[in-house]
């Protein structure tokens, strides 16, 4: 008979239910933890203080499976978490390095049935208890059966919207009868819609065209708020955002002004939601924190209702009837928390989300309460999870692959969803030249090439680098339904990674040799030569993405920390990273012994690793969305006119080599008098009902 639970100390394990209790109060372990802890205690049971070796238990609890390098230096950290052991000084679980780990407590197992002495009269109670449960079995088995008492499944998807328009944020209105969404077509022409589920009208709800972000409803279902750009047509740099609302019943008879509320510090206040007396909740970034603040419309105050100095909280949700927060952070261990709040701000729980075997450790899940308010909806890389508040995730199957987001019906099984993806072509032009002032402008949507592509596709193709030789070009495609990094030379594409991984490829970059491909996916970093050959490279940590290859054996690489885009040189020979102090990156470059590197709004800065990075000069004549360094040059794309310019590597202008197109201005590489940039020719987000 399997064990599952046993005592250490005060805190008692049960593994049937994945807890550990202490005093009452339960904490949430995923099941493979507690596989590690069980089978140290059972060594100690059978073989005293004998050690079990690293091969050992990965060979146990992780039969079959392919895992990440430091999964299980992660699963002792958490043991040591819930148990309340310390590394530098255990009393609880002893590390040997290189070596295992045993446990330095006695362990108390239950008495079971299997050890005690036999009892012939006992023979009749089990035959009872064995027909009774047999019984109940059946009874389950039959009731599952039984049509119409199936639990909800998803296999029938249809499409709602088929506009050349790119819709997003959807959401159902609060009494299900209206479907609520954002429908972009281009710059600073957005809007919000609303569409009547079974008539299928449309409602445009916002009477100026702009930039907004997700919608939520208030809670008496009268309001939509929502963030909206202030100033549209300035540079993000330099934009200021509104905490706006906006009447949803008058805006069904007739497109209403947008009503802000507050206006807000730079950024876009994220995960905005309304509570209950004229409050509203968003979650505010400084520079290394992030907070959950509420402003109150009627006093005009913003106070701070959460916030965590040892962990990264980067979203959350909240329901308006149950009046709880729910809050996804990553902690120090760079484990994903799930934490619920009340009414007042008062941790209810807290408890470990445990990702699912090949799921992406980089992403960043993010949930959306079921109008029950005990699950969450999550969707991680186009598919869709249940979540549970105590952490446990489980795949839901849809017959979609590429969801971008989920809500469920406030009182039927059907789901909400925007499902597609980009269309984007790789062009190559001559790095200097003039347009002809009769080249017609193209919209977004318009389904038009604004250059001739290096190979039509419907896929998404992007960040495409000359080999430093410059004989052939590397690309990211998901043409075959995964991204892989592609070589195109002598006008034929061939897939070069073929890992099995479906997990996005955020960055790579080329040896300076021109013989190798470095990259990261899922957390693991890759390593090919250009006949396809590849191996995995050991990493302390999961590498969201690589950004440079400058030296043969050192490589730029960002790396969620808990903060995103912790920027860090990685030793090839090694496996060591050692770590910049920068957070907040989005792309790197390596020049000489400088660095430079862009941040969300495209802020350029440079530094000298070593130097303090506090004190990294701002270049603020660079893009960082659209640049390039090589030879000694910069190249970056001025986003006011969309002109290539070429600076020097201290950002001083030297000259302007070409205008661009406003689908075709994403700039990833030059080499001689050639130029790599991204064309948008389509993008295929629609509004699809899932049932």
């Amino acid at each position: 008979m399997a064990q599952t639970r046993f005592f250490i100390n005060e805190f008692e394990i049960d593994l049937s239910r994945s807890v550990v209790i202490q005093n009452g109060q339960h904490t949430q372990v995923e099941p493979k933890v507690l596989q590690v802890l069980l089978l140290l205690a059972q060594r100690q049971r059978e073989h005293g203080e004998q050690v079990v070796t690293h091969e050992e238990i990965m060979t146990h609890v992780w039969q079959g499976v392919e895992v990440v390098p430091n999964a299980l230096q992660r699963c002792i950290a958490i043991l040591r978490k819930v148990l309340g052991d310390n590394a530098k000084n255990p009393s609880i679980i002893a590390t040997h390095p290189k070596i295992g780990y045993r446990l330095l407590v006695p362990v108390r197992w239950p008495e079971s049935a299997t050890n005690q002495p036999k009892n012939k009269a006992a023979k009749p109670y089990f035959k009872a208890r064995t027909l009774i449960v047999s019984t109940f079995l059946l009874c389950v088995f039959l009731y599952l059966l039984w049509p119409g008492t199936q639990p909800p499944g998803y296999t029938r998807l249809t499409p709602v919207t088929h506009t050349d328009a790119h819709e997003s944020h959807a959401i159902f209105s609060p009494d299900g009868n209206y479907l609520i969404f954002n429908r972009y077509a281009g710059s600073c022409t957005s809007h919000l819609w609303a569409r009547h589920i079974n008539s299928g009208q449309e409602h445009q709800l916002s009477a100026t065209s702009g930039q907004f972000g997700a919608p939520a409803f208030t809670p008496d279902g009268r309001e939509l708020v929502f963030a909206a750009k202030a100033d549209c047509a300035q540079p993000s740099a330099q934009s200021c955002w509104a905490l706006a609302t906006v009447d949803f019943a008058r805006a069904l008879t007739k497109p209403q002004a947008i009503e802000p509320r507050y206006l807000c510090d730079a950024g876009q206040p994220h995960a905005l939601k309304a509570l209950p007396s004229h409050a509203y909740a968003y979650l505010h970034s400084d520079e290394n924190q992030t907070r959950l603040v509420q402003y109150n419309d009627l006093t005009k105050a913003v106070d701070t209702l959460y916030s965590a100095a040892d962990e990264y909280l980067y979203h959350f949700d909240y329901h308006p009837h149950q009046r709880h927060f729910a809050l996804f952070s990553r902690d120090q261990s760079l484990n994903y928390v799930l934490t619920v709040l009340d009414k007042n701000a008062q941790t209810v729980q807290r408890n470990a989300i445990a990702l699912l075997p090949n799921m992406d450790p980089t992403a960043s899940l993010a949930g959306r309460f079921a109008p029950d308010g005990r699950t969450l909806l999550v969707v991680s890389n186009g598919q869709l999870y249940s979540l549970t508040l105590s952490g446990k995730l489980s795949l839901l199957p849809t017959p979609a692959t590429g969801l971008l987001g989920a809500d469920k019906h406030p009182s039927r099984q059907t789901l909400l969803a925007v499902n597609g993806q980009k269309d984007i072509d790789i062009a190559q032009l001559p790095l200097s030249h003039a347009d002809s002032a009769a080249d017609p402008v193209h919209d977004l949507n318009a389904r038009a090439l604004p250059y001739p592509s290096l190979s039509r596709t419907q896929a998404q193709e992007r960040q495409a680098q000359f080999s430093p030789d410059g004989r052939q070009t590397a690309f990211i495609s998901n043409r075959n339904g995964a991204d892989q990094l592609w070589i195109w030379k002598e006008d034929r594409a061939t897939a070069l990674s073929n890992i099995g991984a479906s997990h996005p490829i955020h960055g790579f970059a080329w040896s300076p040799d021109a013989r190798h491909l470095l990259w990261a996916q899922g957390g693991k970093l890759y390593r090919a030569d250009l006949s396809g050959q590849h191996h995995s490279l050991s990493t302390k940590l999961p590498v969201h993405s690589v950004q440079a290859w400058h030296k043969p054996g050192q490589a730029l690489v960002l790396i969620n920390d808990p903060m995103p885009g912790g920027l860090y040189l990685y030793d090839l020979a090694s496996g060591e990273l050692s770590t910049l102090g920068i957070n907040g990156v989005h792309r790197a470059w390596q020049a000489g012994e400088q660095v430079y590197y862009s941040d969300a709004q495209g802020k350029v800065k440079r530094f000298t690793p070593g130097d303090d990075p506090a004190h990294a000069k701002v270049l603020t004549t660079l893009n960082g969305r659209a640049m390039v360094i090589k030879d000694k040059h910069i190249y970056s794309v001025d986003q006011t006119n969309l002109t290539l310019n070429r600076y020097d590597l201290d950002g001083t202008l030297l000259n302007t080599l070409r205008p661009l197109k406003p689908t075709a201005w994403k700039i990833s590489d030059v080499h001689q008098a050639q130029l790599l940039l991204e064309q948008f020719i389509a993008i295929e987000q629609e509004l699809v009902l899932i049932d």
